[in-house]
């Protein structure tokens, strides 16, 4: 259901919806399922104005924790990238 609804909501945005596909350096992390990688992601789909909110502890004297949440404000590429082939360069939340 929680997929269904952010999909759902990406799409009401009206912006393009980038797709994000983990990087693996070794076959058995591709095949890996997402509770070996502290319950990341294999893909992670985002568009400008989407909701985004952290699910661990990431740096909690600086406030990335479990539960913070904020707006993807821009999503950059390097000059001269393809967004169909090149990863993003930054996402600002």
């Amino acid at each position: 259901m929680v997929s269904e609804y952010n999909l759902h909501a990406l799409a009401m945005l009206g912006n393009p919806v980038v797709c994000i596909r983990a990087k693996h350096n070794y076959t058995k992390a591709k095949k890996a399922p997402e509770e070996d990688a502290d319950g990341l992601e294999k893909q992670v789909l985002l568009a400008e104005g989407a909701c985004v909110m952290i699910t661990r502890n990431l740096w909690t004297s600086k406030g990335l924790v479990n539960g913070a949440h904020g707006i993807v404000m821009k999503i950059w590429y390097k000059p001269g990238a393809d967004p169909k082939v090149n990863l993003l360069a930054v996402v600002f939340v």
